[in-house]
C-alpha cells in the first residue's frame, strides 16, 4: 500500500482569539513559527521512507494554513528526489481552469518524472467563498466546469471548452506536461454529502475522504459509490483515505494522541461551522451542512468513540491492525496520514512520525491492496 504524509500547518492556539474576534493583536505564536515547525517535519518524510507528500487548500483562518497547494508542492518538488506529491484537495471552484491546468502541467515538469496524485473538491466554508469572490450557491457548476476543462486540456495540443461557467477559446497549455494525457485519468473527488458522492461517481471520478465516520458507515459509502460506477460500466474505485496518526510505544502514551485529535475536531468545527460563518441557510446543495451546523455543537463522545476504531492512533501493532481492517473494509490502495495537528508539540509529532516509520510503515507498504467484496459495489 502507498503511504503518504500530509504536511500542513495549524495554528491551534489562535482559535480563542479568532472566536472572540480580537484582531487588535497578532497570534500568540506566529504563523511563520508554526510553519517553520511544519516545514522541518516535512523534511523527514522522504528520508523516513514514505511514498508521498500531500497538501490541502484553505484560506483565512488558523485551520490548515495552506493556500495554493501547487505552490507548496513545487517547494517540496525541489526539496526532494524520490517521493510523489498529492493534493487533498485542490478546491476546483476557486480556480480559473486554464490557470489550474497550466500550474498542474508545470508541477508535473518540476517533479522530474514523479507523479502528482490529484484530489479535487468543491469547498464547504462560506467565508472562504466570500473572501475569494466565488458564489457558493453555484459551486457544483464551477466544480464540474473546472473538471471538464482539465480533462479537455489534458493531452491536447489545442483545446476549447464550452461549459456553464467557462467558455474557453482555442488554447494550449504550456509547458506541456511530462505525463501529458495522464494527468486527469485518476482524479479523486472529496465529498461528504450523498448528492456530491452521486455526482462524482456519475462523472467517473474516484473517491477521497477523511475517515471521520464509523467503519460500517464508511464501508457503506464506498459500496454505494461503486454501485453507481458499476451501473455506468465502470470498475470499482479504490479510495484514497486521510487518517489522523499518533504513534506511541504504549497505550497510555497514545491516549494523549486522542486529545490532540479532539482538538483537531474542534478546530474543524470552528472553521467550517462557527467562525466567520453566516450559515448555510438558503444555499442550494448545502442543505446537509445546514443540518450539521445546528447539530455539531461540541465534539460528542460518541463521535470520538466511533473514530477510535478507524484512526491510526495507538501503539504500532494497534495501528497496523486498524489500517489492515480499513483496507479490507474499504479496498484502500492509498493512505495519507496527518502527523502534526491539534496543538501537538513538534517534538512529540517527530517522535510519533519516526516511530510510525520504523515500526508501522514497512508493514503498511507491504500490505496487499485487493478490491474486496464488501466495498466493490453491486
Amino acid at each position: 500500500m502507498h503511504c503518504g504524509v500530509m504536511v500542513t500547518g495549524y495554528n491551534q492556539g489562535d482559535w480563542e482569539r479568532l472566536l472572540a474576534e480580537d484582531y487588535s493583536r497578532p497570534p500568540a505564536v506566529s504563523d511563520a513559527a508554526n510553519m517553520d515547525d511544519t516545514l522541518q517535519l516535512g523534511e523527514l518524510v522522504e528520508p523516513l521512507g514514505f511514498d508521498s507528500i500531500w497538501a490541502t487548500e484553505h484560506y483565512g483562518s488558523a485551520y490548515s494554513m495552506q493556500p495554493n497547494p501547487l505552490q507548496y508542492l513545487a517547494y517540496w518538488a525541489g526539496r526532494t528526489r524520490r517521493v510523489d506529491v498529492g493534493t487533498a484537495v485542490i478546491v476546483a471552484p476557486w480556480w480559473n481552469p486554464v490557470r489550474l491546468a497550466s500550474e498542474i502541467s508545470m508541477l508535473d515538469i518540476l517533479l522530474n518524472g514523479r507523479r502528482l496524485h490529484l484530489g479535487i473538491g468543491r469547498g464547504i466554508s462560506p467565508h472562504e467563498y466570500a473572501s475569494l469572490g466565488y458564489p457558493i450557491g453555484e459551486s457544483h457548476a464551477y466544480f464540474y466546469d473546472v473538471i471538464g476543462a482539465l480533462r479537455a486540456s489534458d493531452g491536447a495540443e489545442r483545446f476549447t471548452f464550452d461549459g456553464k461557467i467557462y467558455k474557453i477559446p482555442p488554447t494550449t497549455i504550456r509547458p506541456q506536461a511530462r505525463h501529458k494525457g495522464e494527468l486527469t485519468t485518476r482524479i479523486k473527488a472529496a465529498f461528504t454529502t450523498e448528492a456530491s458522492a452521486r455526482m462524482a461517481a456519475e462523472n467517473g471520478l474516484g473517491q477521497m475522504f477523511v475517515a471521520g465516520a464509523g467503519l460500517d458507515e464508511m464501508t457503506a459509502q464506498v459500496r454505494r459509490f461503486n454501485t453507481i460506477r458499476a451501473g455506468m460500466g465502470l470498475p470499482p474505485d479504490q479510495p484514497t483515505t486521510l487518517l489522523w496518526m499518533y504513534c506511541a510505544e504504549t497505550a497510555s502514551e497514545a491516549e494523549e494522541g486522542w486529545e490532540y485529535f479532539r482538538h483537531q475536531l474542534l478546530a474543524a468545527q470552528h472553521h467550517y461551522f462557527e467562525w466567520n460563518n453566516p450559515g448555510y441557510a438558503g444555499i442550494p446543495g448545502y442543505e446537509e451542512y445546514l443540518k450539521r451546523q445546528t447539530a455539531d455543537v461540541g465534539v460528542a463522545d460518541a463521535s470520538l468513540a466511533a473514530r477510535r476504531a478507524t484512526q491510526p492512533i495507538g501503539t504500532p501493532d494497534e495501528i497496523i491492525e486498524k489500517i489492515r481492517t480499513l483496507q479490507h473494509a474499504l479496498s484502500l490502495e492509498m493512505v495519507v496520514i496527518h502527523m502534526f495537528y491539534g496543538g501537538m508539540p513538534r517534538a512529540k509529532a517527530e517522535k510519533s512520525l519516526r516511530l510510525f516509520a520504523e515500526k508501522v510503515l514497512p508493514a503498511v507498504q507491504a500490505m496487499p491492496t485487493p478490491i474486496n467484496p464488501t466495498s466493490a459495489g453491486e
